[in-house]
């Protein structure tokens, strides 16, 4: 587990992410993210630029990162210009996370049309990645792409380093691609959708082990040996019926010890760690899981 990073998602629109923000960071949270979405089934999700910068500015050490950004409700151009502002006002701590999108029900009850092909996805969430790779390389990008189209002259913040770029795959398609260019890689599992309608699929996700985790880790590695690499969690901790829901569906999976008492959760957040994780991002399915679980999980830190 040595190195890993553990970062809390603010899930909840109703909390205000300055407090939050400086709670998780003296609790010992390494990072925090904050997601890309209107709402999530029934529950609002605050702006996601908006709430970045008011984590960055309410906090002195933690990293800060998005997980993820829709690519198909943003333009690339303005993704790496938000993430240069985001650097800015966090003072270097962003990691830039970009997202192929996924929630169709979302989507298109936002009035954005959603692409019916995962190749048209894919190669959207490529070409994107890859504009928004020149642009924090060069500080300008000319694209002539299936779905892009960018001559962008310059882009600013032009005086600070850009973050990181961060990459979210699953399938072998942007797995090749996507790969080479990024600076982090998470590592998508089965059970947490990317495509469609629907977000956490207990049964699929209860049939991973770990054996096929260091598969998936495998795999960017033989591309990339020396790129770190990340995965998202759900876990929960405290008497909300969700966690025992959870629990009893993923019992047997590496993920069933997730949701418990705060040290079986650490515990099992360390076993994952343990196969060669670099950032693990938690998000909490109930409201007191961040505060529970951290004196168990950075007792030793």
């Amino acid at each position: 587990m040595t190195g890993t990073r553990f970062v809390a998602t603010l899930m909840s629109s109703d909390q205000p992410p300055g407090a939050w923000a400086r709670a998780r960071e003296a609790e010992g949270w390494h990072g925090l993210a904050v997601p890309d979405h209107v709402f999530i089934e029934t529950q609002p999700v605050a702006h996601m630029w908006v709430t970045a910068t008011e984590l960055a500015l309410a906090t002195e050490s933690v990293t800060i990162a998005t997980s993820f950004a829709n690519n198909l409700l943003r333009s690339p151009v303005e993704f790496a210009q938000a993430s240069l502002a985001v650097q800015r006002a966090s003072g270097g701590r962003f990691e830039a996370g970009l997202g192929a999108g996924w929630d169709q029900t979302e989507l298109e009850a936002t009035g954005v049309r959603f692409p019916p092909r995962a190749g048209e996805r894919a190669g959207r969430y490529i070409e994107a990645a890859t504009i928004v790779r020149q642009l924090f390389d060069e500080g300008s990008a000319n694209f002539d792409g299936d779905w892009y189209q960018v001559a962008a002259p310059t882009i600013g913040p032009t005086h600070l380093s850009a973050p990181p770029l961060v990459v979210s795959v699953g399938g072998p398609r942007t797995t090749r691609a996507l790969a080479p260019i990024a600076d982090l890689v998470e590592v998508k599992l089965p059970g947490f959708a990317t495509t469609g309608k629907g977000s956490f699929h207990t049964r699929s996700l209860r049939a991973v082990t770990p054996d096929d985790i260091v598969a998936r880790l495998d795999t960017v590695r033989s591309l990339r040996p020396d790129v770190p690499l990340g995965l998202f969690v759900a876990a929960g901790c405290g008497d909300h019926p969700v966690v025992e829901i959870l629990r009893g569906q993923l019992e047997g999976s590496p993920f069933g010890d997730l949701f418990g008492a705060p040290d079986a959760v650490a515990a099992g957040l360390r076993s994952l760690a343990d196969l060669g994780i670099d950032r693990i991002t938690i998000g909490a399915v109930s409201a007191n899981t961040y505060e529970l679980l951290a004196p168990a999980l950075f007792e030793n830190a």
